[in-house]
């Protein structure tokens, strides 16, 4: 983690605002440019939709920081705008099989899971250096939300790297 992204050294909510803002929107761009260069459709719809979850993120935190610029204070955004009604890709075998002839897409699965790693402990660290109340709501809820995504993708790496591994005959020792 650079020391820009280092939540320890925000001293303000703007700050650590400033920050999520970046790291949602590097995952957005991310996942729309894996989505583009997927070569399953299995792959692609995962992407796109990762894509369409950053992009909600992105929406709460800009909404949140325009009302802290405005207020001076937090206020999250209401349970309305909150809402996320994407249908989550089926992730079961019939997945697995179109992923893994494709190491392009198992390379941008791990990738993502380093990305969402990275999110999730940004949330953790800005949840603790921040002591408004609002402030530790949404980094709480920050956190989870990234912490499903972050284990969405360990499990489908593992599987991947499991599958190559009985293909290849080989296991490590």
């Amino acid at each position: 983690m650079t020391a820009a992204n280092r939540p320890e050294k925000l001293v303000t909510a703007e700050d650590a605002l400033k920050q999520a803002i970046l790291l949602e929107m590097n995952g957005h761009e991310y996942f729309i440019m894996a989505a583009k260069m997927a070569r399953s459709e299995a792959a692609r719809e995962l992407f796109e939709f990762m894509a369409k979850e950053e992009e909600h993120h992105l929406k709460v935190l800009k909404i949140t920081f325009k009302n802290l610029m405005d207020s001076g204070k937090w206020e999250l955004p209401t349970e309305e705008e909150l809402k996320f009604a994407f249908d989550d890709p089926i992730l079961n075998q019939d997945f697995l099989d179109k992923l893994k002839d494709s190491y392009f897409d198992s390379s941008a699965i791990n990738v993502a899971l380093t990305l969402e790693e990275k999110a999730f402990k940004f949330y953790q660290e800005a949840e603790k250096n921040t002591e408004d109340p609002e402030g530790k709501k949404l980094f709480r809820w920050l956190t989870e939300w990234e912490m499903e995504h972050h284990e969405r993708f360990r499990k489908l790496d593992d599987e991947l790297r499991e599958e190559y591994w009985n293909n290849s005959n080989f296991w490590p020792m």
